[in-house]
């Protein structure tokens, strides 16, 4: 992070319940920002938006893969705080490992969907949403 003054942006921070989405989400509530995190258990973003302050953040649960849970974390972060200034694109998956010559297609196509067609679908749904007419950030973490 810069030290440019964030206070009174919003970003909508994929895959953080936990881990790295979790400390971005942390740092930019810290900063005076307000933050919508996404995730797949319900449980475990709940707990997030506890620690982070329910005053300062919201939780959209489903799956970063889903266009459905894209478009209802973009419109929710809309409706709840009226911007969405930054988008970390930062849910993602690697469910096996060994080599690529036995790399069953079917997984690669999920690995490929949710790392990077995913992250395509959110940076749209925000550029749209907010960042076309007002600016914006999209961070992209991978692996």
């Amino acid at each position: 992070m810069t030290s440019v003054e964030l206070s009174g942006k919003v970003a909508l921070v994929t895959g953080a319940s936990r881990g790295i989405g979790y400390g971005v989400a942390e740092a930019l509530v810290a900063r005076g920002d307000r933050v919508c995190i996404t995730g797949r258990n319900e449980d475990t973003l709940k707990e997030a938006v506890e620690r982070l302050g329910a005053d300062r953040a919201m939780y959209v649960v489903g799956k970063a893969h889903d266009e459905q849970h894209q478009a209802t974390a973009v419109e929710r972060t809309m409706e709840t705080f009226g911007r969405v200034d930054f988008l970390v694109n930062n849910a993602g998956t690697n469910p096996v490992f060994g080599p690529i010559a036995d790399l069953d297609l079917n997984v690669a196509r999920k690995v490929f969907e949710t790392n990077v067609i995913s992250a395509l679908g959110f940076a749209q749904r925000t550029w749209h949403a907010w960042q076309k007419d007002n600016g914006g950030a999209i961070v992209n973490i991978a692996s």
